[in-house]
């Protein structure tokens, strides 16, 4: 029996918040609700179409004119999108357990919906960041992009997509910049133009020359260049002296010509500079991001010059990502690819959760997932990182790992303890304690799990029977002190040679035969033990050895019983289950 003292070493008191209010109740509920909707495979698959739909609206805005008519349907669309993403990013936001784990993992998504005004719509290359999130929804959804992210090429993946990225907002970046500031700049020269020719044509027609364009006119090259012709046909006709002011206007009218860009032939295939042409601007970015220096042409703006830099560091520092520290990456990311996170958190149901660590876990883990299959397993345990024996098993996409202490309702809390089915406590070896300490720590599980879950089913393990009836006391169903199994299996197989080799192969559910439990058939209900005993083998080829009267109710239910080997009379019931002995690959119904 656990003195007061092993309590109170492991700091036990009573913890009113760990009982919940049926207000916070039904606050829980609706943050679970909305929890597995804005993290259901599906809504995450919708989410994934959105933002490919919204980079390629970006791309498209970028490279359209801005007095393009597209670009109003497109400015609509962008518009919902915001409004959409802004709800996912609210959603998740409500439900997560911290908002600063929330700002941590999501500031990208944050930064990219950002409704960036007119002045700053060149920022709006930023959205093409949430390639990232998609890469990380696929990781978690694909199986084989999940498989690709857990091994060691995940990590080469990681770094191209890094390079695409920095490609892509490099490249657009630079070309809207540029672009825009070159036809700044055409329209400056092309005012100056036609402020001249209007003095010319004043000082022609003797009147007073206008010192600005009426509002909203914006003549193009070919309009003034026709206008010139038409000025200096109408000097030539006059046939002004050399020295008068008609010839001076005719020197003007060919120094304002010579201001006018140069129409581009066609058929000149001759490669340019100009860093406002896309194809330029896509090769000085992949210049600048592998060989940091400029191949093409430098930058003529302020914000084109920043791009350019942030490019070249971003090249720089990805490349010593990828020579210096690349093995570092991968091994921390093997390490804590089991750490459950906001997306695999709220998708937990119906799963196993495992306080506690020592050498049987991993032989546990290993058992449930061979005999049920694809089983969801979370494990609680005040380590540093996932342990490796689960981390490398083949188990590992199954199993996700709680960094924290089992007998605190924060941990259990995130190991959605309140949706678990089943509850495994071990002996904890994570800190050298003795028996009565380690003993005591599993109690204090088992009430707070009891108190947070009332209707889980829970298995324990004690080093000590005396402590038994403290667990039995706070309702926990299976209790296993597993010194005394050790004891009994090497007694019996002292008395009975063989017998070992009978008992480790029914205990396990790899290879021969193993011990199972199934619900009565219907066509059984109202038989005779002794006859379910031999139609059962002869039909299923499976040696009925028990009966668990009223199992399908539950331990705690009024008239349960475990039978081995009962009376040949027992009759079967519809709400009993049977106990067999039959081939391991078979799974289990009850």
């Amino acid at each position: 029996m656990l003195p007061p003292a092993a309590l109170a070493r492991e700091g036990f008191t009573y913890n009113p918040a760990a009982v919940s209010t049926p207000t916070e109740s039904r606050h829980r509920a609706l943050k679970n609700r909305l929890g597995a909707f804005i993290h259901h495979p599906v809504t995450s698959l919708v989410v994934v179409m959105a933002i490919f739909l919204s980079v390629g609206l970006v791309v498209l805005h970028l490279l359209l004119e801005p007095d393009d008519p597209t670009q109003e349907p497109i400015e609509h669309a962008q518009i919902a999108l915001t409004v959409f993403f802004f709800v996912e990013l609210g959603i998740k936001c409500y439900v997560a357990p911290s908002r600063l784990r929330f700002l941590a993992q999501y500031w990208i998504d944050i930064i990219a919906v950002l409704p960036w005004t007119q002045s700053l719509r060149v920022l709006r290359v930023l959205r093409l960041l949430r390639v990232f999130r998609v890469a990380l929804i696929l990781s978690r959804r694909v199986r084989f992009v999940s498989a690709l992210f857990r091994s060691a090429v995940g990590e080469y993946v990681v770094l191209g997509l890094i390079m695409v990225l920095l490609l892509s907002v490099g490249t657009f970046a630079l070309y809207v910049s540029e672009s825009r500031a070159q036809r700044a700049r055409t329209a400056r020269r092309l005012q100056r133009v036609a402020l001249g020719l209007e003095r010319v044509a004043a000082r022609l027609e003797e009147r007073p020359a206008r010192q600005e364009l009426p509002a909203g006119e914006r003549p193009s090259a070919e309009t003034l260049r026709a206008r010139i012709a038409l000025l200096s046909r109408a000097i030539d006709a006059r046939r002004p002296p050399p020295n008068s002011s008609l010839a001076t206007a005719r020197r003007e009218l060919e120094e304002l010509e010579a201001l006018l860009p140069s129409p581009r032939d066609p058929a000149d295939e001759t490669p340019t500079n100009d860093l406002g042409e896309f194809q330029n601007s896509f090769w000085a970015t992949l210049y600048f991001l592998v060989a940091t220096e400029p191949m093409i042409n430098v930058p003529t703006t302020t914000v084109g010059r920043v791009v350019v830099l942030g490019v070249m560091f971003g090249g720089l520092t990805t490349f010593a990502i990828f020579t210096g520290i690349v093995t570092a990456l991968m091994v921390n990311r093997l390490r804590r690819r089991m750490e459950i996170d906001d997306m695999d958190r709220f998708q937990l149901n119906q799963h196993i959760v495992v306080c506690g660590w020592n050498r049987l876990v991993p032989l546990i883990i290993e058992e449930i997932i061979e005999g049920q299959g694809d089983q969801s397993i979370v494990v609680v345990a005040d380590l540093e990182e996932a342990p490796p024996e689960i981390a490398n098993s083949r188990a590992g996409s199954r199993v996700y790992f709680v960094r924290g202490d089992y007998t605190k309702p924060e941990s259990l809390e995130q190991a959605r303890i309140r949706e678990a089915r089943l509850a495994i406590i071990v002996a904890d070896t994570t800190i050298n304690r003795s028996d009565q300490d380690r003993d005591a720590r599993t109690v204090l599980s088992a009430l707070m799990i009891e108190r947070m879950s009332p209707g889980i089913y829970t298995c324990a393990e004690l080093l000590n029977r005396d402590n038994e009836q403290h667990l039995r006391a706070a309702g926990i169903e299976e209790v296993i002190v597993t010194s005394e199994v050790g004891g009994h299996h090497l007694a019996i197989a002292a008395l009975y040679s063989g017998i070992s080799e009978v008992l480790s192969e029914l205990l396990t559910a790899k290879v021969g035969t193993t011990l199972k439990k199934v619900a009565v058939p219907a066509a059984y209900v109202g038989l005779p033990y002794e006859q379910a005993l031999t139609r059962y083998k002869h039909e299923d080829d499976a040696l009925v050895i028990g009966l668990e009267v009223k199992g399908q109710d539950g331990p705690r239910a009024p008239g349960y019983a475990m039978l081995v080997n009962p009376r040949r009379e027992v009759a079967l019931g519809e709400r009993d289950n049977l106990v067999i002995i039959a081939p391991a690959r078979e799974k289990a119904s009850a």
